[in-house]
């Protein structure tokens, strides 16, 4: 009996770790991808954006995203890079005007796709 609660305990315990360090984890990833993704629009807003400014951003996001496929669905995950490769192309053609509102759609993005995933009371109900 006691090995049976001590076990329960112990898995609750792990449950609530690993929770925590997702939610750590992917609420940074994506932080520190929004603030890439404000100075880029600041950037293309200026019409100084280059685009190795955006290739430096989708590198980034390269890079985040071979761990965010544990947390997160895929399907959100391949919107972000739907999104964030059309602005590419749109700053490689110095098309400013265009790039402006998907990099706007991914900054909404990476503030609302860690939200519909975290522990909150709308999230459960």
């Amino acid at each position: 009996m006691v090995k049976t609660i001590a076990s329960i305990f112990i898995s609750l315990a792990a449950i609530l770790g690993i929770a925590a360090y997702e939610i750590h984890s992917v609420g940074n990833t994506f932080r520190t991808f929004s603030r890439a993704l404000i100075a880029l629009y600041n950037k293309t807003e200026d019409k100084t954006a280059t685009y190795e400014d955006g290739c430096a951003v989708r590198s980034f996001w390269k890079e985040k995203k071979r761990t965010l496929h544990v947390w997160i669905p895929h399907t959100s995950i391949e919107n972000v890079d739907y999104q964030l490769n059309e602005a590419l192309g749109y700053l490689y053609q110095q098309k400013y005007d265009d790039a402006l509102p998907k990099i706007e759609v991914l900054i909404e993005m990476s503030d609302k796709i860690p939200r519909s995933y975290s522990f909150s009371f709308e999230n459960i109900f």
